[in-house]
């Protein structure tokens, strides 16, 4: 069976997750402050250090200063073997940034009431999504340097990651339990959709990519691009509708409910991953029509 393995994580990941978020009632709050927590404990222990002793304080400020240039210290890395791009550049900034974050740590009192409430998950945030941001541009950049197999094993990590994504998102949501059974069915029903879909369509695309991998200009391979744009086409029409029923529903038992949510459900994440496939599947398309038509030229 392909992609079994791959089947196989996201199962192990999704009873995880429950065992977490169901059995433990851990917050998927605070199974992201997990990321500020190296963090933490190394502004905890230069901390720890500089009010020691005098001596301890050259010992934090030496680790301190060392620490936050690990960044700098890649870069320099990368420079000497000449594997130094543009988007290297943000390692400068990185590591300005992770001077200031491990600073804020140590002194919680210079964030101000922030520091008192949530500051250490805000500040570590700062330093992780400028990380993710220098990662995706790394992506990017060797993408456009990959050959077209390489290219696709990227495409095929990606979408695998997106699904894990899904899995968790779909692991994690809460049952919101109102006066009237139905409408929480539907609440439930109407956030998860999106994730279940994408979900779907991921597989749908692993397929696609295995047939490419083969032959790209295959009948087994437009075929599984067919159906995976249907199946993008039925997610979003599905999803649409669902949404409507849902603000329906409320609106007939609205005199029985003390919570109302008329708000669309439009996860945007879900539909740009979606359109990135149709448009994806489109382009296979086009692209074996013209094959056949420059072939039947020759």
């Amino acid at each position: 069976m392909k992609n079994r393995r791959y089947s196989l994580l996201l199962f192990a990941e999704a009873i995880i997750t429950l065992i977490l978020t169901k059995g433990m009632n851990v917050k998927v709050e605070s199974i992201f402050d997990i990321l500020s927590f190296p963090l933490e404990k190394t502004a905890d222990f230069l901390g720890y250090l500089s009010l020691k002793s005098s001596t301890g304080n050259i010992i934090a400020i030496i680790f301190f200063t060392l620490f936050c240039l690990i960044p700098v210290f890649v870069l320099l890395f990368k420079v000497k073997r000449k594997t130094f791009v543009k988007t290297d550049i943000l390692l400068v900034l990185l590591s300005a940034v992770l001077f200031a974050v491990i600073y804020l740590l140590i002194n919680p009192s210079e964030m101000g009431f922030l520091g008192y409430v949530n500051g250490a998950s805000t500040v570590t945030f700062s330093f992780w999504s400028l990380l993710a941001s220098y990662f995706i541009l790394k992506l990017v950049d060797t993408i456009k340097k990959s050959s077209a197999v390489r290219s696709e094993r990227i495409f095929d990590l990606i979408v695998k990651i997106i699904g894990a994504v899904f899995v968790f998102d779909l692991c994690s949501m809460e049952f919101t339990k109102t006066e009237v059974l139905i409408v929480s069915l539907l609440a439930f029903v109407n956030s998860a959709l999106p994730s279940l879909f994408g979900l779907l369509i991921v597989f749908s695309c692993l397929r696609v990519l295995s047939c490419f991998a083969v032959d790209r200009y295959s009948d087994n391979t437009i075929r599984s691009a067919e159906k995976l744009s249907s199946l993008c086409i039925v997610s979003l029409k599905t999803t649409a509708v669902v949404t409507a029923l849902y603000s329906v529903i409320q609106l007939r038992f609205i005199s029985e409910l003390s919570d109302i949510n008329f708000s669309i459900n439009i996860p945007l994440v879900q539909i740009c991953f979606i359109l990135l496939v149709l448009i994806m599947t489109g382009f296979l398309k086009d692209s074996k029509e013209l094959k056949e038509d420059n072939d039947s030229f020759i």
